[in-house]
C-alpha cells in the first residue's frame, strides 16, 4: 500500500520570502495545487464539477511547517486518505523534497462535497464515490500519521 503521489514541481523565485525561503502562503499554494490533482484522482475534473454542477470546498486545514524549503528546490507531494464519509474527505498531504526525500511540511486537510447549484453540501455522486471507496481501502492499512489530528496550544508548565 502506497500514498499517491498529487504533485511534482519546483519551487518558484516569486515564493521565496523576505527570509530567503519559501513565504508560508506558498506551502499553502503547493498543497492547492495537490488538492486540485486529488480532485482529478476522484473524478472530480472541470468537465465533470461543470456537467453536474458539484465541486469540493475546503472547511479546515493545519499545516505543519517542518523545515525551511529554499528557491529551485524540487517538490513532491503525497496524499494519504485518512477517512471519509458521504460528504467529506479528512486529507493528510505530505510535502517532500524530491530529491532527498525529506519532508518538509504537512497538511491535514477536511474537505465538503458541494452542490453548486443549491450551494450546500451534498452525497458524493456514485462515479466519485467509488472512486474515494479506491482510495479509501488502498489507503486503509497505511500508518496514521504522527501529526494528524493536532491541534494548536501553549505547552503550560506543571506545578
Amino acid at each position: 500500500m502506497t500514498t499517491m503521489v498529487v504533485f511534482n514541481g519546483q519551487v518558484s523565485a516569486d515564493w521565496i520570502d523576505y527570509n530567503g525561503h519559501m513565504n508560508d502562503a506558498c506551502y499553502v499554494l503547493v498543497f492547492s495545487k495537490a488538492i486540485d490533482e486529488f480532485m482529478l484522482r476522484i473524478g472530480l475534473d472541470e468537465a465533470f464539477r461543470e456537467q453536474h454542477q458539484v465541486s469540493i470546498y475546503t472547511l479546515q486545514s493545519m499545516v505543519h511547517y517542518l523545515q525551511e524549503v529554499s528557491g529551485g528546490e524540487p517538490l513532491r507531494v503525497e496524499v494519504q486518505l485518512l477517512e471519509s464519509d458521504a460528504k467529506k474527505l479528512r486529507v493528510y498531504f505530505r510535502m517532500f523534497q524530491a530529491d532527498s526525500g525529506d519532508e518538509l511540511a504537512a497538511m491535514e486537510t477536511l474537505l465538503l462535497h458541494m452542490d453548486m447549484a443549491a450551494k450546500r453540501a451534498a452525497p458524493f455522486l456514485m462515479q466519485t464515490q467509488s472512486l474515494v471507496d479506491a482510495v479509501q481501502l488502498a489507503h486503509a492499512g497505511l500508518e496514521f500519521p504522527a501529526l494528524a489530528g493536532r491541534s494548536i496550544a501553549l505547552r503550560r508548565p506543571t506545578s
